[in-house]
């Protein structure tokens, strides 16, 4: 796996902790779990067994969708990914979640905290 950029590492930490919330505990399962629903939804993989509760499923469901990463008709569970729902699953697939950690400085958020733009979601390969 390679290094992930400043650019990468601080979208990475707005989507953990602003778009979906996260408040503390284990960050790193967290990135877990969002690349491996993330790679459910693109390769069209059941996700029950990633979230075997129906509760559990929901919410986390719901989070994802909240966040624009997934898109669905009536059904959440055949929910397919939304551009930013696919840059997000490349970068969270090329990077490993110890590596977004930003170590001893922390990282902070893209753009100094303005919203991102469309340009954000430009093809991973383009970014730096």
């Amino acid at each position: 796996m390679t290094e992930p950029s400043e650019n990468v590492r601080e979208h990475v930490y707005r989507l953990l902790f602003e778009d979906l919330n996260l408040c503390c505990g284990l960050p790193e399962d967290s990135y877990d779990l969002v690349r491996d629903l993330l790679t459910a939804f693109r390769t069209k993989t059941d996700i029950d067994t990633l979230l075997p509760d129906h509760g559990a499923r929901y919410l986390v469901l719901g989070a994802l969708d909240n966040a624009g990463l997934i898109e669905h008709s009536s059904i959440i569970d055949a929910a397919w990914l939304t551009r930013k729902g696919e840059w997000y699953w490349q970068a969270l697939t090329r990077f490993d979640s110890d590596d977004i950690d930003g170590g001893a400085e922390g990282i902070g958020l893209p753009h100094d905290g303005t919203p991102c733009t469309d340009a954000c979601l430009k093809p991973f390969w383009g970014l730096s």
